[in-house]
This record gives C-alpha cells, structure tokens and sequence, in this order.
C-alpha cells in the first residue's frame, strides 16, 4: 500500500506512463535510474488499446505500440519493488485491471480521462487499495459522483490531484489554490500532477497544500511523440525532488514555534523598560523617567505591556539611566 499521510513528506511519483514506447529493456532502465534520484513510486500506464481505444486512433496507434505484455509488466513490478519502490499504474478495463491487481500495486491511478468511466472506479474502488484520481477534464458534479461511487462500496482512501489536461499545461492553467478547496471539500489528501514544464510548478504545489505530487519523466525529453516532451530527464528529476524537500523544509510547522536561535534573538533585539532619567529612592515612576528601549544582552527589563502598571509606583532604591526596571522588584 501506498506509504502516506497527512504528516509525511510529499510523496513523489516519476511517471513513466509509456515513455519506455514498449521497450522493457528502458522501461527497466527508467526504474533503476528513477531509485537513484529518491523517488517514492514509479507509475505505468497499462492499457490495452483494444479495449479502450477504437481501431485506427491516434491513442489507439501510440498505446498499441508501447504495450508490455503481463509477464514484461510483472518483471518491472518485481524491479520497482526491489529497488525499495512503490508501483502503481493506470489501468482502463477490468480485465487488465483484474491480473494487475494481482501484482500488488500500491495503489491505483484513475486518470483524467477515466473518472466518468464510472463501472471502472467502481470496481478500482471495490479492490480496496489507495485510489488517486486526477481531476484534469472534471467538473464539479463529476469528480463528487467519481468519490461517491469510491465511497458506495466502502473505499475512502481517496486522494484527489489538481491536474490541467493540457499538454504541456500554461502556468495560468495550474490553479494551485485548488488543492485547498478539495481539502475542505472533500477532506482528502490533495496532490498535484504536473504537466507544465520545467519545476517550478512542483515547488510551489508544496505551498500550496500537495502531498502528492506526480511529474513524467523520460530517459530524452526531446524525444517525438508519447509524453516526452512534458517529462523531466534524470537530472532534472533529481533537481525537482530537491527542490520539494527544500519546499517541506520552508514549509516547516503549522505552529507558531520559537527556536533556540530565535529565543536568542528575541532577547536582543525585543524592547523593555528601562530608566530614561536618573531616579532616587522614593520617587514616583512617571513618563518623565521611565521608557522603552532595546538594551544590552541580558540586561532587559519588564515587558512593554507592563509600562502602565509600573507608572505611579514609588522606587525602592537608585536608578541610573538605562537601567532596567522590572515589575517584580519594585511590585
């Protein structure tokens, strides 16, 4: 199953999808290098173009021509799996749907294209592993009749990714800010699928809420044709993922938290009272001589919001200017 939560780091899929054009021999490749830059899970696209496209499409051309057989598609699950990956796949028949599950992905991705295809989420549902379903193409009323059929038969492990079906995707298409409003609506991990180009969209969906965050990758991005051309290379993959870590670590805690150093640099640099004119013993404290003022390392006084509370009080020894005044030696 797939190894997230709310409290974990984000959750990186390199998606392959049919990058490897039907070759296992690169397809194994692509999960080798993709365990080298740190990846958590690895995903395929597993369509029989027989069943899902008509004769003589052009998906039907592109995906007939990069099918694994079953055997092909179980090696490169034992690969993944052995590398200390997770693997999943995108699956749009039951009939392939019922040998994959028999691999035991981690979890399954409805795509974009598949979410109205409403007796395959059902049935994905049914198999009670983690559902993904990206949201590319959907409305409204489809994406929650998509959760309610999940939900029907008894499966909520959902996590809904903000994705633009659009190839590459403009930056002005993202709308990241709608990973919050599926949070709130649908109480639901969120995540992102990235089709736009370069890393800065993966960098900034952290901010905004993913935790999950899909992007394709390619042994040669310049390559013709399949997804290569929105797909990342090994390096840039490398440089994405660093990127995200970078963005957890920004993001840090929803706390207000004081570290070590801050508290450090609190007491330096936050005001206090302090003497501002020479004070003799039995003199009244007054705005005449007393202040607030950044003071020297240590040597602070009480707290501005005590100001009030010591005016009027009476000194119980000498004070120089700059001295500190604290409530509870004169209180």
């Amino acid at each position: 199953m797939m190894r997230i939560n709310n409290s974990n780091q984000v959750y990186v899929i390199a998606e392959i999808g049919i990058n490897h054009e039907g070759s296992v021999t690169k397809c194994s490749k692509m999960i080798k290098e993709a365990a080298k830059f740190g990846v958590n899970a690895i995903k395929l696209q597993t369509i029989n173009a027989d069943s899902n496209y008509v004769l003589n499409s052009e998906s039907y051309n592109i995906f007939k021509s990069s099918e694994l057989s079953p055997e092909e598609t179980a090696d490169m699950f034992k690969l993944a799996k052995s590398k200390g990956l997770d693997i999943l796949t995108t699956a749009g028949d039951i009939d392939t749907i019922k040998w994959v599950d028999k691999l035991n992905p981690s979890s399954w991705k409805i795509s974009s294209g598949l979410l109205t295809h409403i007796p395959v989420v059902r049935y994905l549902a049914s198999l009670g592993r983690p559902l993904l379903i990206s949201t590319g193409m959907a409305n409204h009323d489809e994406i929650d009749f998509a959760i309610k059929t999940a939900k029907s038969v008894g499966n909520n492990d959902i996590s809904l990714l903000q994705c633009t079906s659009l190839y590459p995707a403009p930056f002005d298409s993202l709308n990241l800010k709608t990973l919050q409003f599926f949070k709130s609506k649908y109480n639901c991990k969120v995540g992102f699928s990235d089709h736009s180009l370069g890393t800065d969209a993966a960098f900034l969906s952290v901010g905004a809420g993913a935790k999950i965050i899909e992007k394709h990758f390619s042994l040669d991005p310049t390559r013709l044709g399949f997804d290569h051309k929105i797909s990342l290379n090994a390096a840039d993959f490398k440089i994405m993922i660093d990127r995200i870590r970078l963005a957890e670590i920004m993001m840090g805690s929803p706390e207000k938290l004081l570290s070590y150093e801050l508290k450090e640099t609190r007491n330096s640099f936050l005001r206090s009272i302090v003497v501002i004119k020479n004070i003799s013993k039995g003199d009244a404290f007054s705005v005449q001589n007393i202040g607030v003022k950044r003071t020297l390392s240590g040597r602070g006084g009480s707290e501005p919001k005590y100001f009030d509370n010591i005016i009027g009080l009476i000194a119980n020894k000498d004070f120089n200017i700059d001295d500190p005044i604290t409530i509870e030696e004169i209180d």
